[in-house]
């Protein structure tokens, strides 16, 4: 008969928050089907991938120009569809823009001092994790499950819808309204979720749309650079970004802190639509087929 060695009680406790600690990097901290900012890595994540490249199927090789990730591809890239896709209920992503900022990874280094918009002492931040969190409360509610994200979005992130909240500034307080906008080279469904989240905003909150500042930061929005960016959200995830006004104005700051409710029911309708509207055989029932990346321009030899 085998003796069983003694164990301590803080061996115990030790093994039990070890457990606790690898849970919490695989799924974030949950309350309900809401989850709150996983932690990110390769031990994570088992889909972590090199950066440039989140889908991880498409290979490059530079002398190849039939090859669309060579500098001298043209014509089209197909992108495979996600080994990942969601199961179970329909899934959403809503990002709280700004949150978290300084933990993102070195890839993305250049957005740690971006902490957001400010004015007459508050913080976009706050704003926007508040009307988040909101959202995710709605949507589980309508048996969805959420994810309430931070600025470091998991690498190669999938899901049936992604919307990053942010609040803009003009500075001075002149402008007044919201704006949106998708990324290139991605889905066919971006357009559908824009306009229905666009559509309900703007009749729940009465504010214009503000297309003259619809800006290329927006539609270059880091979240939608799979091509770039390890922690970057899928090519097939149909993903936005909405500037849900200007806190340096006064009427759309005191609109997004005093009624906040009205925002995230608002925001909450539009994606609920575009989930009825767009079922998940739909989204991820094939290959994409994109624009190739321009050639990069080539540097001279140098001169003998």
């Amino acid at each position: 008969m085998r003796r069983l060695l003694p164990v301590s009680v803080a061996t115990v406790a030790a093994l039990v928050a070890i457990l606790f600690v690898a849970n919490t990097a695989t799924t974030g901290l949950q309350v309900g089907a809401i989850r709150v900012g996983p932690l990110i890595g390769p031990a994570a994540d088992p889909n972590f991938v090199q950066a440039g490249a989140p889908l991880g199927q498409i290979g490059s090789d530079p002398g190849d120009p039939d090859d669309p990730w060579s500098p001298n591809a043209t014509g089209t890239i197909r992108i495979p569809i996600p080994k990942n896709v969601p199961i179970g209920p329909r899934r959403v992503a809503i990002q709280a823009g700004h949150w978290k900022s300084d933990e993102a990874p070195d890839e993305l280094r250049r957005l740690i001092p971006q902490t957001g918009a400010e004015w007459e002492g508050i913080t976009e931040v706050e704003i926007n994790l508040d009307i988040a969190q909101r959202v995710g409360v709605i949507l589980n509610s309508k048996g969805i499950a959420v994810d309430i994200l931070p600025t470091t979005i998991p690498a190669g992130y999938v899901a049936d819808a992604f919307v990053a909240l942010h609040a803009d500034s003009d500075g001075v307080g002149e402008n007044s309204g919201f704006k949106m906008a998708h990324g290139a080279r991605r889905g066919p469904y971006e357009d559908a979720l824009l306009n229905d989240i666009k559509d309900a905003y703007g009749a729940a909150t009465g504010l214009a749309y503000d297309a003259t500042h619809v800006s290329r930061n927006m539609s270059g929005y880091f979240a939608f650079n799979w091509s770039r960016y390890q922690h970057a959200v899928a090519a097939h995830t149909p993903a936005v970004i909405l500037e849900m006004g200007y806190v340096s104005n006064d009427d759309d700051r005191a609109l997004m802190l005093d009624k906040s409710d009205l925002l995230a029911a608002a925001i909450s309708d539009g994606i609920l639509k575009f989930l009825s509207d767009t079922p998940r055989s739909k989204i991820f029932g094939q290959d994409l087929v994109v624009p190739a990346f321009p050639a990069r321009p080539q540097r001279p030899s140098p001169s003998p």
